[in-house]
């Protein structure tokens, strides 16, 4: 692009791949892409959020949207000033950080799924999901900032190796994280469909509807954490190889491996919203009512 078009996007310091700190020059059209599909997401949710006054999604999914948007809007700013400092820090800062309150809601989500389906073949107690994992979220999210951190404000090389390690350790939680939620989730599904309990007590007799809703729920969770699984693998590959290294200077690994899976993880619960697979025919509120009025545990399992 010269200096001469009549494109509103012509102020750039340099158009030279080798001047650029990203390895490249972010592509105009793919920034405006990203933003405005997060922007959709974002705004599409919060309505949701406020109709359906689930609460939860504020911190989690709409906090997630706001910081890839902001991120998206800083890779768009380096379009046109590439050599800026503060475009490149603010993408790097909310990119990386971004992704994990949105993994926190499939935390909560899959802990009242298993609420409403039987506690008693989940490993962990329905608040435990909560509880246990979302601390292991805000342990990686705290590791991963504080690496963020350290590399911005570094200025030397040992200091930039230092915040990448850092930030390596936060990813590396964060994937261990997943691999231990999703080898549970996978548990509960197994002995929910072949009723095998993990504990049998009064307490936990209680067996929810598997209808239509709370099936999409299960698909929708695996589908989302499988999305930000590759993201997490990814961006452990990618920082592993270094700043300077063939993955993180290369544009098209990072748009598809990285965005574009936290882009379908965010759509999933756009398309499948929270307050309906959480209601209706089998919600926890229907099934208390329908065990506090029956003198025998409800049996309403049905695959």
């Amino acid at each position: 692009m010269n200096s001469s078009s009549s494109s509103p996007f012509v102020l750039r310091a340099s158009t030279d791949d080798t001047d650029s700190p990203y390895g490249y020059v972010p592509t105009l059209w793919i920034c405006i892409m990203f933003v405005t599909l997060f922007s959709v997401s974002t705004t599409a949710q919060l309505i949701h959020t406020l109709f359906a006054r689930q609460w939860f999604l504020l911190p989690t999914i709409i906090l997630a949207g706001c910081g890839e948007i902001l991120g998206w809007a800083g890779r768009l700013w380096s379009d046109q000033n590439l050599q800026a400092a503060d475009p490149y820090m603010i993408q790097i800062a909310c990119l990386i950080i971004s992704p994990t309150p949105l993994l926190g809601a499939h935390f909560i989500i899959f802990g009242r799924l298993v609420k409403m389906l039987g506690p008693q073949y989940s490993r962990f107690k329905p608040t435990l999901y909560s509880r246990i994992f979302l601390s292991c979220d805000v342990v990686s999210l705290v590791v991963q900032a504080v690496g963020g951190g350290m590399t911005a404000s570094a200025n030397d090389d040992a200091g930039v190796n230092l915040g990448t390690n850092i930030m390596l350790a936060g990813i590396a939680i964060q994937l261990a994280i997943l691999i231990t939620f999703s080898a549970i989730a996978l548990e509960f599904v197994y002995r929910f469909n072949a009723d095998k309990p993990v504990r049998l007590d009064t307490e936990n007799l209680k067996i929810g509807y598997m209808d239509r809703r709370r099936r999409i729920g299960l698909y929708a969770v695996f589908c989302a954490t499988f999305c930000l699984f590759i993201r997490a693998i990814y961006r452990l590959i990618e920082l592993g190889d270094g700043w300077n290294g063939i993955v993180i200077r290369t544009q098209w690994t990072f748009d598809l491996f990285d965005s574009a899976m936290v882009v379908l993880a965010m759509y999933i619960w756009n398309f499948v919203p929270v307050s309906w697979i959480l209601s209706g025919h089998g919600s926890a509120q229907e099934l208390e009512m329908r065990y506090n009025t029956s003198n025998e545990p409800l049996n309403t399992k049905a695959l």
